[in-house]
């Protein structure tokens, strides 16, 4: 498949910054998003880096708390890194990247749902940054099934393959079935899980919920990596 050489790459850099997780957020910029939908989301993401409970777990998740990256994404070919890879591991890290996202202009304002393109573009990106971190997550969002490109269950084993988590949070106002697409044929990899919205004015509360139960707690990642290398 084609998709194979884009989702390849050889490690970190040499003397990257290590991190407890390499994390992209990719955000639905497609057409059924109305620009006070829009702005939910980008809100509802800035809000959460400055909550007190993602803060914590920022400054605890070891080492060095995570590097992050924000992904706007609708049809086929249209997607972009609207907000660089930055290290964010305390609260006034955490404030920086949440304004960064505040600032950050809407790059598309039309566009089919091509889920499978966006997560495509997002593995892509871990190769372009100087960290390395302990785990790699795409965080993909969304309020409607894949309509466009190729789809998510073409991409997620190839992305899987390569070391990558594949995690989502549904929106469920349009489709309400939505989180069981997501759970089928979206996410993938260690630990994956899905996240539901009722709505967009319920996004806030579950990006919040999402992000946290992302970036972890070190007692459960230490617990995870003696057990593998102690299964009995």
């Amino acid at each position: 498949m084609a998709l194979s050489s884009t989702l390849m790459w050889s490690g970190a850099p040499a003397r990257a910054e290590p991190v407890a997780l390499e994390l992209i957020l990719a955000i639905d910029c497609s057409s059924s998003v109305e620009p006070h939908e829009y702005e939910l989301q980008m809100r509802g993401v800035a809000d959460a880096f400055r909550s007190s409970a993602v803060v914590q777990a920022l400054s605890s998740a070891i080492p060095n708390g995570i590097a992050v990256t924000l992904v706007q994404w609708s049809g086929a070919s249209m997607h972009t890194q609207a907000v660089t890879w930055t290290h964010v591991h305390d609260k006034k890290s955490a404030a920086a990247f949440a304004s960064e996202i505040e600032q950050s202009p809407r790059y598309m304002r039309w566009g089919a749902t091509a889920l499978g393109e966006a997560i495509s573009f997002s593995a892509g990106l871990f190769a372009e940054n100087d960290f390395e971190g302990r785990r790699l997550v795409i965080d993909v969002s969304g309020d409607g099934s894949s309509n466009q490109g190729v789809f998510p269950t073409e991409v997620r084993p190839l992305v899987v393959a390569a070391g990558v988590t594949i995690n989502g949070l549904a929106i469920l106002n349009d489709e309400p079935d939505l989180g069981e697409y997501y759970k089928n044929q979206v996410i993938g990899g260690p630990r994956s899980f899905v996240e539901t919205a009722k709505n967009f004015a319920d996004f806030a509360t579950a990006i919040r919920r999402k992000l946290i139960r992302e970036i972890g707690s070190p007692p459960s990642v230490r617990l995870e990596t003696q057990t593998a290398k102690n299964p009995n």
